[in-house]
């Protein structure tokens, strides 16, 4: 007779029926020390007995990355060079341009990672692959005369028209000139049809006439500024990450804005709230002094400070280094002052460099300066004025392009300087940004 309360299991097969009524064996004693998970000698109505040790800690479960993410180079362009001592050299990208180009910039292209040089020239915005080098060829993205440009995540700020505005331009649209709900190429279309939210460029509000601009970030707060200087007066933007553009915060007119600006630099400090705008230097009351024509944005009335009295320098670069350190380079010299215009000196820096050849531009490293000049470059230590990096070539004639990630150089025939000129990018120096 079979037991009706047997559980039967698959695999198992049926008891026999004269199976004898006895009580099953015991199983083995089993250790006190289980398995993870397994309590040990429970009898009926026992207690279960806590095993001395604690079980093993189960290890995290590792996430899966995409594939695509591994070895993803930084971006796709010139093979890197050793940055040593006195390595500093000029890498030509480019034979026989014929633009007459005004800045430049750079752009990493966030899915194929190539990096582009942007151009800006009299003839238009143009695009430089640094990734095709073999096939070299310079794309039109925008066919206005362009004179200022700066790149902030994947959109392009620029100076750019006949009369002068400011413009924002969508990197990845300009390079793909495509959109999935067009099926002719954007370029196709007339610029006046194609609705604003497809438009690779736009002009902004308020700005004809844009002399100059400059932009700065606050380590402070962290916002990022960009200030124009307009016939009638000078605006203040910031950047808006949500909508990916620069947001008009204030309008400064005024009457007597200058209509040459040598020098159009924002200096941040961590007292005001908005950065403060210098648009001249001059000697001051003697050699350990300089003058800053400045534009105050924080106030609310007088924004333009005292008018200074001396002479006007010819300055070439100006650079906020520290919160209270101001680099000032004009003619063969480097003057390292403070926010009042005194000569600052410390064991870090040097207050004065002095250069064998006039400066024509200037590229702040961490800890040395590069000086180009009409034949070449010249690089000097801040702390010992040392020479860190030379180059010269009297033969030809250099001139600094743009410095944003990427230096960029133009060059031409000293006898023949009306020639197309040829495109370098510097590579190989120390302590490159």
């Amino acid at each position: 007779m079979l037991d009706r309360g047997l559980t039967l299991t698959p695999g198992m097969g049926l008891p026999s029926e004269d199976t004898e009524d006895v009580p099953p064996a015991l199983p083995p004693k089993m250790s006190r020390r289980q398995a993870n998970g397994v309590i040990g000698n429970m009898g009926n109505g026992d207690v279960p007995v806590v095993p001395d040790e604690p079980p093993p800690i189960v290890p995290r479960r590792k996430e899966k990355k995409d594939p695509s993410d591994f070895d993803r180079p930084v971006s796709n362009g010139l093979p890197p060079t050793p940055k040593v001592h006195m390595g500093a050299c000029f890498s030509k990208v480019f034979n026989g341009c014929p633009l007459h180009i005004n800045c430049t910039a750079s752009w990493v292209h966030p899915d194929t990672r190539d990096q582009y040089i942007l151009i800006g020239a009299n003839e238009g915005l143009y695009t430089l692959n640094l990734n095709e080098i073999h096939e070299a060829s310079l794309e039109l993205l925008h066919a206005r005369r362009c004179t200022w440009v700066y790149v902030i995540k994947d959109i392009l700020m620029s100076i750019s028209g006949k009369t002068p505005h400011l413009f924002r331009h969508e990197l990845m649209m300009l390079h793909t000139r495509q959109t999935n709900r067009f099926s002719l190429p954007m370029n196709k279309i007339p610029e006046k049809l194609v609705p604003r939210r497809f438009t690779p460029t736009v002009k902004v509000p308020d700005t004809r006439g844009c002399i100059k601009c400059c932009v700065g970030r606050n380590p402070y707060n962290g916002y990022k500024y960009l200030c124009g200087a307009l016939p009638n007066g000078v605006i203040l933007m910031q950047w808006y990450e949500p909508l990916n553009k620069f947001m008009l915060l204030k309008t400064f007119e005024c009457d007597h804005m200058p209509q040459s600006l040598s020098v159009f630099q924002m200096y941040i400090s961590p007292e005001l709230e908005y950065p403060i705008i210098c648009y001249g230097v001059r000697k001051g009351s003697d050699k350990s002094h300089l003058n800053f024509d400045i534009i105050n944005l924080n106030s609310s009335s007088s924004w333009f400070t005292e008018a200074n009295q001396g002479e006007e320098l010819p300055v070439v670069n100006v650079t906020q280094l520290e919160k209270d350190t101001i680099l000032v380079c004009y003619d063969k010299f480097i003057k390292v002052v403070n926010m009042n215009g005194k000569l600052k000196s410390s064991r870090k820096q040097a207050s004065e460099l002095h250069f064998d050849s006039p400066v024509e531009s200037l590229v702040c490293l961490q800890d040395s300066v590069l000086a180009f000049h009409k034949h070449g470059m010249q690089g000097r230590s801040f702390k010992t004025n040392e020479v860190t990096q030379e180059i010269c070539d009297r033969s030809r004639i250099f001139r600094l392009l743009g410095s944003d990630r990427v230096i960029v150089l133009e060059s031409r025939p000293t006898d023949k300087p009306s020639t197309a000129s040829n495109l370098y990018v510097l590579a190989g120096h120390e302590n490159m940004f």
